[in-house]
């Protein structure tokens, strides 16, 4: 890993995003991180440091991941602003007590189950931590004045076929439908991400590990792609979200084409100056569960459009969102059926959630045919 340059692997620059203007927003505030301890929180931790805020509490249940975070920051000249916090945000009441002792002001809100084929196997913990948890810290902040709340989302949100993208479409859902409620005094936004190169179970270190093991490399299909950004872009994303986001937001970077797998692994290859059949060999072990072989970054009801800064588009979505009160009943729902129901009807559940609002708009596999006929037809 430590040979590998990440920008080299994207197939594109990396995105210079200025985001002095966060300086103003950040400085003096009491920040709160969820899911710290992973790849990308742990680096936003250390990003927002910069800002000289009045403490960042990073919060996470991996408590060698936090002390791992304070011990890697230990000389950085703000050092003691960063507070760890072993905390689960499953835990509604040790959230509340949390959110009453500590008073945050804005929430970075990463934490998430995200590996695509375990969830398939266990939709209720992407219910229980992806669905439910978000939507009771949704509440809270709106509970204790939070100036903004920021959800991290994925592109696999966008018309989703796996489990872990649909929870994570009906993050944003909550969080949009929050914004737009009429008592609601905090800014709630989301942004989408790519598939972060270099994150902690990403394809990257995959590789890395299979390389250094002698191989093969494993890859699903020699067509498939998928968009790609940097852990530094996405933490600049995040951050800069607090000063462009409007109430209800949704936003998502400028990540250029998408890249082959296999044009990647070949790249790591190279860059370990190894020769691909000779010193190592790839193998194609086909689609897992939840998997698909592109990943579209909108859905066919939703559309790119300019923000205030020119690397970030604004997601909109064409239907109405749902009301706060259906939020409030589909996650009353979503109580019940983690007491009984089975890993089928969970899944149904959730996908019931996200199929109600775009049951009209085509699927991206019927716009492809549907475009294809086009072609034709103008041919």
């Amino acid at each position: 890993m430590k040979r590998i340059n990440f920008a080299d692997l994207l197939g594109r620059d990396v995105v210079p995003l200025q985001i002095s203007e966060a300086q103003a927003a950040l400085q003096g505030q009491i920040i709160l991180v969820t899911g710290a301890a992973g790849s990308i929180g742990s680096e936003l931790s250390r990003q927002l440091l910069n800002y000289e805020p009045e403490r960042v509490i990073a919060l996470d249940t991996n408590e060698t991941g936090l002390f791992d975070l304070v011990e890697g920051l230990r000389s950085h000249p703000y050092a003691s602003l960063l507070c760890p916090y072993i905390g689960d945000i499953t835990d509604v009441r040790g959230m509340a007590r949390l959110f009453s002792v500590e008073r945050p002001h804005i929430i970075f809100h990463v934490a998430a189950y995200k590996h695509v084929p375990l969830l398939e196997q266990f939709p209720d913990q992407a219910l229980r931590t992806n669905v439910l948890a978000t939507y009771h810290l949704c509440c809270l902040a709106q509970e204790h004045h939070v100036t903004n709340f920021v959800f991290v989302s994925t592109d696999k949100a966008a018309e989703p076929i796996g489990v872990m993208g649909a929870s994570k479409r009906v993050g944003e859902m909550i969080v949009q439908a929050l914004a737009k409620s009429a008592s609601c005094e905090t800014c709630f936004s989301a942004v989408r991400f790519g598939n972060v190169i270099g994150s902690r179970g990403s394809v990257v270190p995959v590789f890395a590990q299979q390389i250094e093991q002698g191989g093969p490399l494993t890859i699903t299909d020699p067509e498939a792609t998928r968009f790609f950004m940097t852990i530094h872009e996405a933490c600049e994303l995040v951050t800069l979200t607090v000063t462009l986001a409007e109430r209800g937001g949704l936003y998502l970077l400028d990540m250029g084409s998408p890249v082959r797998i296999i044009d990647l692994a070949t790249k790591m290859i190279h860059l370990c100056s190894l020769r691909l059949g000779e010193d190592i060999s790839i193998v194609y072990t086909g689609l897992r569960p939840g998997e698909r072989l592109h990943e579209p970054l909108v859905a066919p009801n939703e559309e790119l459009t300019p923000s205030a800064c020119g690397k970030i588009f604004c997601v909109t979505c064409r239907p109405p969102l749902p009301k706060l009160t259906t939020i409030a009943q589909w996650m009353d729902t979503l109580k019940e059926s983690l007491l009984w129901g089975s890993k089928a009807e969970l899944r149904e559940r959730l996908f019931e959630m996200v199929r109600e609002r775009e049951l009209m708009a085509p699927t991206h596999e019927e716009r492809e045919i549907l475009n294809l006929a086009a072609r034709r037809n103008r041919g």
